[in-house]
């Protein structure tokens, strides 16, 4: 497919949409930080292996949250992922945007759909991956996201149907019937997730038997040791910078899709760090000028303000998956038994 990137106006629309936000909407969103990423649950290898249940994360699908993603999403498009995600590195070559379309193509090679498929995904944003996803494969694409803010961003992107996105919860039961879909996929929200087991439940029961889930999110390596101090504080930085909330060693998702009736095809991890260096090396740069014009009083302080917190802990993310403690990206892919 054609490769295209975050239009001019697309970005700058963005960046007006940051600078119309007020101090009390600036520290909502700072605050949401000490709501979403405080005590956050960790399940490691050496969990497992002493048999400790997975956690959910208990927060679950909070008004925090979608406070959060309201912003982050303005902040992430004025840069290179206004689809959201991180992707791994498939192609060092390559810029982050187009890792994300290689990322794409390997999840439709992998649920195996076509024109006249059916596919949902849990935790679409504005629909870019969605968009994506149907050019790829030419199926028709549903979506739904907590924030409503994205959703109405999809209904005006003609390339998809506008009464196939909504606003919906994956901590609840999907408002879809048995056996509606051909695949599902969901690629870094299920994080959030309070109870693993349900939510994958529900993907499994409005799957098509021989249908197909595909799961790219974060997962504990199996070096993570979480009474490591050190080890901790990387994560920790990580999580901020990334938001993700749950953190659970792979063999805890690996269980949990069986749990849920799956057979399970592939599950691996996916180095991300050469791509979040070159995104940080961008946001370098944008801090760099909206400091300048904050300074000048170009710019009011708040925008430097949210700049800044967006791009904190940077390094501490790239060591964290450089020592080998956590893939931002463990790919999944299971099959609901024919």
């Amino acid at each position: 497919m054609k490769h295209t990137t975050t239009s001019l106006r697309t970005k700058l629309g963005a960046a007006a949409g940051l600078l119309k936000l007020s101090e009390a909407q600036i520290d909502i969103y700072m605050n949401t930080y000490g709501e979403l990423f405080v005590e956050s649950p960790e399940n490691t290898l050496a969990d497992y292996n002493n048999g400790v249940a997975m956690q959910g994360y208990k927060q679950g699908s909070s008004e925090e949250l979608e406070q959060l993603y309201v912003i982050m999403h303005l902040l992430c498009t004025i840069g290179s992922v206004e689809k959201m995600y991180m992707p791994p590195v498939l192609d060092p070559n390559k810029s982050v945007m187009e890792n994300q379309i290689l990322l794409e193509e390997k999840m439709v090679k992998h649920l195996g759909v076509v024109r006249g498929c059916k596919v949902l995904e849990i935790g679409c944003g504005c629909g870019a991956i969605a968009t994506s996803i149907g050019e790829i494969s030419g199926a028709t694409m549903y979506g739904m996201n907590i924030d409503k803010s994205q959703i109405e961003k999809s209904w005006l992107n003609p390339a998809l149907k506008k009464e196939n996105f909504i606003v919906g919860d994956f901590n609840e039961p999907l408002p879809y019937e048995d056996n509606t879909f051909d695949a599902v996929y969901a690629i870094q929200p299920m994080t959030y997730v309070s109870d693993p087991e349900f939510t994958l439940k529900e993907v499994f029961r409005i799957l098509k038997p021989g249908g197909k889930f595909g799961f790219d999110d974060v997962a504990a390596l199996d070096k993570y040791d979480k009474e490591n101090h050190a080890q901790k504080l990387l994560i920790q930085h990580t999580r901020e910078l990334t938001v993700f909330g749950g953190l659970w060693h792979y063999k805890y998702w690996e269980d949990t899709f069986k749990k849920a009736g799956f057979d399970l095809l592939e599950s691996h991890g996916q180095p991300a760090v050469e791509c979040i260096k070159k995104e940080v090396a961008l946001y370098d740069k944008y801090e760099a000028l909206t400091s300048f014009l904050a300074t000048v009083h170009v710019l009011p302080r708040r925008f430097y303000k949210l700049m800044r917190r967006l791009h904190a802990n940077a390094e501490s993310y790239i060591k964290a998956e450089e020592d080998e403690l956590i893939s931002l990206n463990w790919f999944a892919a299971m099959q609901k038994p024919k």
